[in-house]
């Protein structure tokens, strides 16, 4: 999500940008976010030590998951800006099945390691990362949701086909 949110912040610039210095933007942004994601987690998870040890390389594993999930989620951003305003039907079926797809996957991944940390953590602890990862996420999609321009409609194009 964290991509995609700044792939969005770069929708109006896209096509002038250079994409290596998009991708390193990426990258460098997306360490430091990680880090300090990570840290708020263990601000916030406040684990035993002998948690920390079992819950933290599952969390590394997950992270990893959501981050593949994310960098289709910047793809598939950095194709609409691509295209934006001008949005063909087929382009946007094909981006509409991605993005339900990508929301599936999303839901499973957590699913799977929630249903995994209950086996390292107590219940409880593993709610509060849920709700935790909840936070963090729901934060990050209200940016994404405020920098991606809605694909705009037949009437605001001036098109006549359905």
């Amino acid at each position: 999500l964290l991509l995609a949110t700044l792939a969005a912040t770069l929708l109006p610039a896209h096509a002038d940008e250079n994409v290596t210095n998009v991708t390193e933007a990426i990258a460098v942004l997306r360490t430091a976010y990680q880090a300090d994601r990570q840290a708020f987690l263990e601000q916030n998870l406040q684990l035993t030590e002998s948690e920390g040890k079992a819950f933290w390389p599952l969390y590394q594993q997950y992270r990893a998951e959501a981050a593949k999930l994310g960098d289709r989620l910047l793809k598939l951003v950095l194709a609409y800006a691509d295209l934006y305003p001008n949005v063909p039907e087929d382009r946007a079926r094909e981006m509409l099945k991605e993005s339900i797809d990508l929301e599936q996957q999303l839901v499973k991944t957590r699913a799977e390691y929630l249903k995994k940390a209950t086996k390292v953590l107590p219940a409880s602890k593993v709610l509060r990362w849920a709700q935790l990862e909840n936070r963090l996420d729901l934060g990050l999609r209200l940016q994404l949701a405020d920098a991606i321009p809605l694909v705009p409609t037949a009437q605001s194009t001036g098109s006549t086909t359905p």
